[in-house]
């Protein structure tokens, strides 16, 4: 049982008399329904915290299973009000488990769980305090889309419908070492004008309103710098659908409500 909950716990199975002094048990009826009331507060608190960490341990599972990541590499996270849910530092995508998920405060601060939080959490962070419509993040080393963070292949990227719309003004960042200060920063920079970005020498950043529409970038995304790499190998000329198609599908509502607004 946590700290806290004890606390409470505490407070409510006591109560002081008339002269001020500390007794145990419920003086009235109305404690009672005090008590359940907590009680089913901390149930529906323990309930959304799981189903978090369920979603970070699903959307893991399938990272791995669709070939997606390699090693410890990645990192997944989620955010609740100022609560963010990060993956733990070397956990593997594949092999999550409820204890391998921290809380965090936006500040960075450690609320619950033990051992340490991905060494990528402040770049997460930076992407939280910057976007308040971003509810959650992921970071992967897909090989098609690595194999193109480290070329200078121009990635074309209005080729299908998903494409269109996950890959809308796809960014670049350079390389800087994992976890540092300065790729948090660069990050930080250029996330509002996307929700993909290619980290250069490193991997891809998604980032959405949950943990689906991170996982379908990831895929599209993914398809994309496929088909480009392979394009440019055979030699084939990718044609891309028309800007003004583009825009008209984007702005017509034709698959989703377009989220970046200046393009």
């Amino acid at each position: 049982m946590s700290y806290h909950r004890k606390v409470h716990l505490k407070k409510l199975f006591s109560w002081k008399n008339e002269a001020g002094e500390v007794r145990d048990g419920f003086p009235c009826f109305s404690y009672w329904i005090c008590f359940f009331r907590f009680c089913i507060g901390l149930q529906g608190k323990e309930y959304r915290m799981d189903k978090i960490k369920q979603e970070i341990i699903r959307t893991g599972r399938w990272i791995k299973e669709q070939k997606l990541t390699w090693g410890t590499s990645g990192n997944i996270s989620a955010r609740e009000g100022s609560m963010v849910y990060v993956t733990a530092s070397g956990t593997v995508m594949g092999d999550l488990r409820e204890e391998d998920i921290l809380v965090c405060g936006l500040d960075g601060r450690v609320i619950d769980g033990e051992g340490k939080p991905s060494k990528e959490t402040g770049m997460h962070l930076e992407v939280y305090r910057r976007r308040e419509d971003v509810q959650a993040i992921v970071h992967s080393s897909p090989f098609y889309s690595t194999f193109c963070a480290c070329s200078n292949l121009v990635l074309k990227t209005n080729l299908f419908i998903e494409s269109m719309y996950y890959d809308e003004a796809v960014k670049y960042v350079p390389y800087f070492h994992a976890g540092s200060k300065e790729l948090a920063e660069a990050v930080r920079d250029i996330c509002g004008q996307c929700h993909v970005i290619l980290m250069e020498h490193h991997g891809i950043l998604a980032y959405d309103k949950n943990l689906a529409e991170c996982r379908a970038a990831l895929e599209v995304t993914e398809n994309v710098c496929k088909m480009n790499v392979l394009a440019q190998m055979g030699g084939i000329a990718l044609q891309e659908v028309p800007a003004e198609t583009v825009k008209d599908f984007l702005e017509g509502g034709y698959y989703k409500k377009r989220r970046i607004q200046n393009g």
